[in-house]
Parts: C-alpha cells; sequence; structure tokens
C-alpha cells in the first residue's frame, strides 16, 4: 500500500477486508490523523495505541490479532484489526443518516456515535468536522494506490 509504513500494509490490507464501509486508504490516512503512526501514542484525553482508542472503546473492540496472548492498543495489529471493526460498527450505526457514510463514520469515530447521530447529518462538534475534512481530502490522497 502507498506510503503506508511496511511493519503495517498487512494489517491495513486485512482490517480493510473487514466491511465494505472501509478499505486502506480511509484506515491510514485515520491512523495518520490520530497517531502519526506512532505506537506508543496516548492523548491527553487518555486515548491509546495508532488508532487512539479511548479505554472503553477498546474494552468492547479491542482484539488479540497477532495472536499473542494479549489484547493491547498499543500494539499496532491489534489497533488496527479493532479499528477496522469499529469503524464498520460504525457504519451500521449511522447508515440512516443523511450524507456521505464516510463522513458520518469518521464523525462518529471523532465524536462518538450517539453524538453523530443526535446531529443528524450535521457535523456534532466543529473539531470532529476538521477531523473528518482533513483526513478526507488531504490524508486519504496520499494512501490511493
Amino acid at each position: 500500500m502507498k506510503n503506508v509504513p511496511r511493519p503495517y500494509v498487512t494489517w491495513i490490507r486485512s482490517a480493510a477486508r473487514t466491511c465494505a464501509a472501509v478499505n486502506g486508504p480511509l484506515l491510514a490516512a485515520q491512523i495518520e490523523q490520530e497517531s502519526n503512526w506512532k505506537p506508543r501514542a496516548v492523548s491527553p484525553a487518555g486515548a491509546k495505541g495508532v488508532a487512539q482508542f479511548k479505554p472503553a472503546t477498546w474494552a468492547t473492540f479491542g482484539k488479540d490479532a497477532n495472536h499473542n496472548g494479549k489484547k493491547s492498543p498499543f500494539e499496532p495489529p491489534d489497533a488496527i484489526m479493532a479499528q477496522g471493526t469499529y469503524m464498520c460498527y460504525l457504519a451500521r450505526q449511522v447508515r440512516s443518516l443523511p450524507g456521505n457514510r464516510a463522513t458520518l463514520m469518521l464523525w462518529a469515530y471523532n465524536a462518538g456515535p450517539e453524538a453523530t447521530k443526535a446531529a443528524n447529518g450535521n457535523p456534532p462538534t466543529a473539531e470532529a468536522r476538521h477531523y473528518a475534512h482533513r483526513i478526507l481530502t488531504e490524508l486519504v490522497p496520499k494512501y490511493r494506490p
């Protein structure tokens, strides 16, 4: 995959097959926005790893993708596969809302699915609007073949 760091290529490709709503460039762009590919990243809000999972979300969606006996948001294989699963979950959560599905999914990843549903097709926050816009317009093209 174009511009994806080599250790992550297999995992991005695998996560992109989780459902039809996700693809490799979208997942890669999202990781760049979230952590700039830093597996040990921790945000001020407590989000962890390359995909920046908050503890409660990780408890639900985290998985031991590399089969080493533990699931950790700091292990890129685990985090990337969980990101794919979570994005597919978000796609289902926002499917009845008006608007572009990828944008809605990114808003939900950033601001939460409930806030996104309550906004009914509008950005739930200014931060979520900027987050989705940057990923879709600036970052996704960088990862397209």
